[in-house]
C-alpha cells in the first residue's frame, strides 16, 4: 500500500504559494523514493510540469531523495519524532539518501516544504 497518494500531493503542491515561490527557479528533475514508490517531480522554469514513474536515472536528476517505509512512516507521520521532522535530519541521523548536488542546498526550502505538504496530504482525515 502506498504511504502518500501522489496525486493528491501534486495538487497541494500546485496550489501552494511558499512551495511555488521556493521552486520558482528549479529546472530539471527531482526523484522521491518513496519505499517502492519511485515519483519524479519535474520541474521547468519553476513550474512542476509533471510527476512520473522511476523515468529518469539518478545521475541525470537534480535532487534524488530515497527512503525506506520505515523512514517515510516516521517521517509522513503527524508529529514526527525527533530526527525525523525533515530530510536534512533524516539523512544525517537515520540514513535517508539525500544527494548533494549544488540544487539539493539551493533548494533546501523547496524540499522542506515538500516534506511539510507531502506530510499534510498523508495525515488527510486522520485528525
Amino acid at each position: 500500500m502506498a504511504l502518500l497518494k501522489i496525486d493528491d500531493f501534486r495538487a497541494a503542491a500546485e496550489r501552494d504559494l511558499e512551495f511555488v515561490r521556493e521552486t520558482r527557479y528549479l529546472n530539471g528533475a527531482v526523484k522521491v523514493g518513496i519505499a517502492d514508490d519511485v515519483h519524479v517531480l519535474h520541474f521547468k522554469e519553476g513550474k512542476l510540469t509533471q510527476i512520473t514513474g522511476d523515468s529518469v536515472p539518478d545521475d541525470q536528476c537534480k535532487i534524488v531523495v530515497r527512503g525506506t517505509r520505515d523512514h517515510w512512516t516516521n517521517m509522513l507521520a503527524a508529529k514526527p519524532k525527533p530526527f525525523y521532522q525533515c530530510l536534512q535530519s533524516t539523512a544525517v541521523k537515520h540514513g535517508l539518501k539525500l544527494s548533494v548536488t549544488n540544487e539539493t542546498f539551493a533548494y533546501l526550502p523547496a524540499l522542506n516544504r515538500m516534506m511539510s505538504l507531502m506530510r499534510d496530504v498523508a495525515n488527510r482525515g486522520a485528525r
